[in-house]
């Protein structure tokens, strides 16, 4: 097919969009340069706490004060967590609310990713000890959804801990059941904690899974990852959202990446301090770029019955003397859990 002619009105409009690029492109690194002549010699670490996109929001390590700053060209995608050098700039304007530069980004001990609309994969949020697994009664309980925030935590290196939410909706039967049904994962060795953000259930128990951790709420809409974050950060003024009474699916929520600090000022029950990370990158965070034989490291206790495998490439669907099936039989593993692995095996294989 011929490549169709752009008309002179056209081709005018999109070199004058291009131009219009070029200028603010030239402007913002004009603006950059200014910032680096004006940088003070001092090296200061901080924490980021806020990502506006332009410009972060730092915590400085030394004096605890938070600073607006821009942010050096040539270093990577910065996020919430992340730990940096920064410089402050000398002879600021007094309407000039950017404060300082940051110049460096340290090494991340851990780092949650996910793809960008390119299929680039950029980070979302870094340095996180716990990954906390919300669920609740509404939307439905979903153990293949748990397993896949497993798995993703598990990759991550990232210690997961299983949160059931809204248990004051539940009677003493629905709440019985429902235990039944996570055993399976505090049989593995997984924490389960039973909150609710309404009524405080179990959010001293919250707290103390919580101390000297930077932790991130993971899981479905509706489940309360909002309210259980205001319910710890009364100040905090996270918006909540609903689950829709037609699809009984959550509405989402957050819009902006922030890291909070969680301490006795705020809290009754006696803790140092911790830090919680709220991004809308890790609000649904899943299982993004994996291969399919990664994904046995993330069922920990199957993985285990892997060194009895007659055979290395062992699918652990009916190959002979294969150490799962065995671990089957003798009641070590579950059918449930073995399932699970399948169908997120298949799911990667047809991507």
């Amino acid at each position: 097919m011929a490549k169709r002619k752009l008309s002179r009105r056209q081709q005018w409009r999109i070199q004058k969009i291009q131009d219009e690029r070029l200028a603010r492109a030239a402007n913002k690194q004009k603006k950059t340069a200014d910032h680096y002549n004006q940088l003070d010699e001092t090296l200061h670490r901080g924490t980021i706490v806020s990502n506006f996109g332009a410009t972060l929001d730092i915590e400085d390590e030394e004096t605890a004060l938070i600073i607006r700053c821009a942010l050096r060209q040539n270093i990577e995608t910065i996020v919430c967590g992340d730990k940096i050098v920064w410089q402050k700039l000398n002879n600021i304007p007094e309407d000039e609310q950017i404060q300082g530069v940051i110049t460096a980004l340290k090494p991340r001990k851990t780092v949650l990713a996910r793809p960008d609309f390119t299929g680039q994969m950029k980070p979302v949020a870094a340095n996180i000890d716990q990954l906390l697994i919300v669920t609740s009664p509404v939307p439905e309980l979903n153990e293949g959804l748990i397993d896949r925030y497993l798995v993703a935590a598990e990759l991550s290196h990232i210690q997961p801990v299983l949160l059931l939410n809204k248990v004051d909706t539940l009677s003493d039967e629905q709440r019985e059941v429902l235990e039944q049904r996570l055993r399976i994962y505090q049989d593995i060795g997984y924490p389960i904690i039973y909150t609710s953000a309404k009524s405080q259930q179990g959010m001293n128990t919250l707290l103390e899974q919580l101390e000297d951790k930077v932790s991130v709420f993971v899981g479905q809409s509706g489940v309360g990852k909002s309210s259980l974050i205001n319910a710890l950060l009364p100040d905090a003024n996270i918006k909540e959202g609903e689950v829709s009474l037609a699809t009984s699916k959550g509405i989402h929520t957050t819009s902006v990446s922030r890291l909070y600090h969680i301490n006795n000022q705020q809290q009754s029950h006696i803790i140092k301090q911790a830090s919680l990370i709220d991004s809308p990158g890790v609000r649904e965070f899943g299982l993004w770029a994996i291969n399919k034989t990664d994904v046995i490291h993330g069922f920990i206790e199957l993985q285990q019955q892997t060194q009895y495998c007659h055979f290395r490439d062992c699918k652990h669907l009916n190959e002979p003397n294969c150490g799962l099936l065995k671990a089957l039989d003798e009641g070590i593993i579950s059918q449930q859990r073995l399932d699970s692995y399948h169908r997120i095996v298949d799911s990667v294989e047809a991507k």
